[in-house]
């Protein structure tokens, strides 16, 4: 008879186990709680950048409005019309002031124009306001073009 060797019981290899472990759970968590949070930071900033572009977009068409309105008066009544008051643009007021000055002559003598300050002044923000000067000149009785 044989005399039967005792071998050693064949070692189990450690199988690896599918799935993610519970610290790669939390770390992947955490970074996407890094990443939603930044990401809400920068929406947010950009939200606050489109709203205050919406009020200066807003104040630049309120005065515009007010420049043609200006220009499209007659000369002679430029004093008497002209005096502050404001409007509702959006979702907030914006005040608009003139400042007439005396009838001066151009260099060349020839025409009378008077220099009229006007500012639009929101609000909601009153330290943020935009000023414009505007020449009105007085339109000739008679133009040489026309003789």
């Amino acid at each position: 008879m044989r005399a039967r060797t005792m071998s050693p019981t064949p070692t189990r290899s450690r199988r690896s186990r599918a799935g993610m472990t519970l610290i790669e759970v939390i770390v992947a968590c955490s970074l996407l709680a890094i990443t939603f949070t930044s990401l809400t930071a920068l929406s947010i900033k950009m939200a606050a950048r489109n709203r205050s572009n919406a009020y200066v977009e807003q104040r630049t068409a309120t005065l515009f409005e007010q420049v043609n309105r200006v220009e499209s008066m007659p000369y002679d009544s430029l004093t008497k019309y002209l005096i502050a008051d404001s409007v509702k643009v959006g979702q907030g007021y914006y005040v608009w002031t003139y400042t007439v000055d005396a009838e001066s002559l151009s260099t060349s003598g020839r025409q009378r124009y008077r220099k009229i300050s006007l500012t639009v002044t929101p609000r909601l923000e009153p330290t943020s306001s935009q000023t414009s000067t505007i020449r009105r000149f007085k339109s000739p009785f008679s133009n040489p073009l026309n003789n």
